[in-house]
C-alpha cells in the first residue's frame, strides 16, 4: 500500500516519456516529407538571374 504512489509516478514518467518520442518521431517524418514535397513539387529548378533582368530589377 505504501508503495502505490512510487508505482504510479514511476508509470506516469514512462508513459510521458513514450508519448515524446513518439510525437519526435512523428515531427521528424512530417518535417522530412514536407520538405521532400516541397522540393519535388514546389520549388522548382528556376534561372533566377534571367528572371531578375528581364523584370528589370
Amino acid at each position: 500500500m505504501k508503495n502505490e504512489p512510487v508505482y504510479l509516478l514511476i508509470w506516469l514518467i514512462g508513459l510521458f516519456v513514450l508519448i515524446g518520442i513518439v510525437l519526435a518521431v512523428v515531427r521528424t517524418l512530417v518535417t522530412k516529407d514536407t520538405i521532400g514535397y516541397d522540393k519535388r513539387i514546389t520549388w522548382q529548378k528556376r534561372d533566377w538571374e534571367e528572371e531578375r533582368e528581364q523584370n528589370g530589377n
